[in-house]
């Protein structure tokens, strides 16, 4: 969590500065190239760090096998991509295209080496070490840019920072993970590691797919200033999500993987990953659905309240989404990599109909068809994903009851409260909206004695984490 949050700041700080050292023009060259070769990223690690995380008995010769694999593939990924480069200047008509397309092709190798170091030290839950090398790398890739930009560079100093970035992060990963590779040869197990990463690669490229598909669907009948309103807000209700999803499954999938031996203990360690995300994201997620007109004004200003109702609707999604996401780490973690590509096509193929209904009403409409679509398939997702683990679909409703009904009264108390508040200030309604949410959900959260267990587990862990820091 920490290092998520370093990796905010860092981007509002590039944020702040570039905006004002470049023009949007120069960014615009980056985004065309990277339109384009977010595709091939896909394909640049082949799912084997994942493969190699869930793997119970990594063997040396496997971790090696690995690495020589993902270093090819980065290796092929740089020369299509250097191949393509006067195809994607062709594209956009725009020559300058080519040599920068060139330039990023790179990061394609220096992240495939990378791949295997970062997955080492995921799977020895080793995240501080692997915090540093990121953060280090993002910290080294924005100063190269601010430099270069300074310096007249334009376009190329986002270029070279990105380059520079991705170089700093593999040679931390290289020098913490502790893992020297020899020369290429093969091992026994790779082809059964090579299928599992097919598979996590299949789902990634059906689940890119449909979650373009909505920006594409907007922008092709609804055009550019539909699609902005539309993609603003979902930037802004992924920001949260992502903020606490990201490090706390970084955390759960190599320990889910170590237990899946034990169903006990796994049943048991997801109940609490699930306890502990739906009480910071349900309440969260519930705060900001609720106060979405005043959110909008404080963070974006009058002029983007049009997104007010895209933003609620993608809200009420998001209840759900952190918590629900757990069921492909359970999958992933208990080897189930085709029963995980699997649900990733149904689920592509149901969001990509509603999505495609709900564009005869625009934004609002493609919005309102991604809430509906995701607590249609709640139920059917959940038993297809726990079919055959140690879980039910009741270890979810049971772990997110208490906190679920906490954010929807303590919403319904804020609802209320907006009613009777005649402030024209959104300042001051958002203020008084949290005071009131939180005390709300307090109250409820520690009226039951299961919530009070939780309260005082969690506490537990925070001053223990503390102690622990302090100490490494």
């Amino acid at each position: 969590m920490s290092a998520q949050l370093a990796s905010i700041i860092i981007q509002l700080v590039s944020l702040l500065i570039l905006s004002r050292l470049l023009d949007p023009e120069d960014f615009g060259v980056i985004a065309m190239i990277t339109a384009i070769t977010a595709l091939m990223g896909l394909f640049k690690d082949m799912g084997l760090s994942t493969a190699a995380v869930q793997r119970g008995d990594l063997s040396y010769e496997q971790t090696n096998s690995l690495f020589w694999l993902n270093a090819l593939a980065g290796c092929a990924l740089t020369l299509i991509v250097i191949a393509a480069s006067p195809a994607i200047a062709l594209f956009y008509n725009d020559p300058r295209l080519q040599p920068v397309t060139m330039l990023l092709a790179c990061t394609f190798l220096v992240s495939g080496i990378g791949g295997q170091h970062a997955a080492l030290l995921q799977r020895k839950l080793q995240f501080k070490k692997k915090a540093i090398a990121e953060v280090s790398g993002a910290v080294v890739s924005v100063a190269i840019s601010i430099v270069l930009a300074v310096a007249g560079w334009r376009y190329w100093a986002l270029a070279w920072g990105t380059l520079a970035g991705a170089l700093v992060t593999t040679t931390f990963y290289f020098t913490f993970s502790g893992f020297i590779p020899s020369s290429p040869r093969g091992a026994k197990g790779t082809r059964e590691l090579l299928g599992f990463g097919a598979h996590v690669t299949g789902f990634e490229l059906v689940n890119y797919f449909h979650r373009n598909l909505d920006n594409v669907l907007i922008g092709r009948f609804w055009g550019a200033i539909e699609l902005g309103f539309y993609s603003r807000a979902y930037q802004m209700m992924m920001l949260p999500i992502t903020s606490l999803r990201t490090p706390i499954n970084a955390v759960a999938f190599p320990v889910l993987s170590k237990l899946k031996e034990s169903p006990e203990e796994f049943r048991k360690y997801y109940r609490n990953i699930a306890s502990l995300l739906a009480f910071i994201s349900m309440p969260l997620m519930a705060f900001l659905t609720v106060n979405t007109q005043d959110v909008v004004v404080v963070a974006l200003g009058d002029d983007w309240i049009a997104i007010a109702p895209i933003f609620m609707l993608l809200g009420i999604t998001g209840f759900i989404q952190p918590v629900a996401s757990l069921r492909g780490l359970v999958m992933l973690s208990l080897g189930r990599s085709g029963r995980y590509l699997s649900w990733g096509v149904v689920n592509a193929l149901t969001v990509s109909v509603a999505f495609c209904i709900g564009t005869f009403w625009g934004s609002v409409g493609v919005a309102a068809a991604y809430a509906i679509s995701n607590y249609l398939i709640l139920y059917p997702s959940l038993v297809f994903a726990f079919k055959d683990t140690p879980l039910r679909s009741l270890d979810f409703f049971d772990t997110t009851a208490l906190p679920a009904v906490a954010s929807l009264v303590s919403a319904g108390v804020c609802a209320t409260l907006h009613n009777s508040f005649s402030t024209s200030s959104p300042t001051l309604r958002l203020l008084t909206s949290t005071g009131a949410f939180a005390l709300t959900f307090a109250l409820i959260y520690m009226s039951a004695p299961r919530g009070r267990r939780e309260v005082s587990m969690y506490y537990k862990l925070a001053i223990s984490a503390l102690r622990k820091q302090r100490t490494v």
